[in-house]
C-alpha cells in the first residue's frame, strides 16, 4: 500500500510542478458534455441527479441514480485542468493490488482501463478526461456461477466505459 501512496504523493508533485503548461479550457462545462439522458441510456438506469465539482487538478459530473438493489451508486466524468505529463495516463487510473490497468486502443492518442474498479482514463491531445462507472448493476442469473456472471459484468462494464469515452471524444 505504501508504494501506491509513494507513487501518487509523486506524481502530485510533478504535477505540481507544472505551472508553465496549462491543460486546455472546456468551453463547455463538465456536466454538459454528455446529457443525464445519454448517461441512463449507456448504464441502463436512470438518473436521478446530476452535480459537479472543481478539485485541486479537476473538474467532474457526478450522476447519481436512484437506489437499485446494490443501493444508490454514482457514474463520474473527470476532466483534467491541470496538464498531465505524457505517459501519465496509466498512472492515474487507481490500481489495487490484484488489479491490471490495460491499455485501449483506438480511443483518443493513449487511453487505459481498469476493469475491476471500473475506470477509463483517456488523453486526446492535450485533453485527459477519466470515466468512473460505479452505476452499473448486473444481476447473478438463474443458472451462471460467480465466474461467470464477474465475466459477463465485466464485459458489461468495459462496454459501457468504452461507448462513454467513445461519446466524449464526438463533440
Amino acid at each position: 500500500m505504501k508504494k501506491y501512496v509513494r507513487a501518487a504523493a509523486m506524481l502530485l508533485v510533478q504535477l505540481a510542478a507544472l505551472p508553465a503548461m496549462a491543460a486546455p479550457e472546456m468551453s463547455t462545462p463538465i456536466c454538459e458534455i454528455l446529457p443525464a439522458a445519454t448517461i441512463a441510456a449507456l448504464i441502463g438506469m436512470p438518473v436521478d441527479s446530476k452535480e459537479s465539482s472543481k478539485g485541486m487538478f479537476s473538474d467532474a459530473c457526478v450522476f447519481k441514480t436512484s437506489a437499485g438493489k446494490q443501493g444508490p451508486s454514482m457514474f463520474i466524468i473527470e476532466h483534467y485542468t491541470k496538464p498531465l505529463p505524457p505517459g501519465a495516463e496509466k498512472d492515474m487510473v487507481m490500481t489495487t493490488p490484484t488489479s491490471q490497468i490495460l491499455p485501449l486502443e483506438g480511443l483518443g492518442d493513449a487511453a487505459w482501463m481498469n476493469s475491476y474498479t471500473s475506470e477509463l482514463l483517456m488523453r486526446r491531445g492535450d485533453t485527459v478526461h477519466k470515466v468512473i462507472a460505479r452505476a452499473v448493476e448486473c444481476e447473478k442469473l438463474a443458472a451462471e456461477s460467480y465466474d461467470e456472471q464477474d465475466v459477463r459484468c465485466t464485459a458489461k462494464r468495459v462496454g459501457i466505459l468504452k461507448q462513454t469515452a467513445a461519446a466524449i471524444l464526438a463533440r
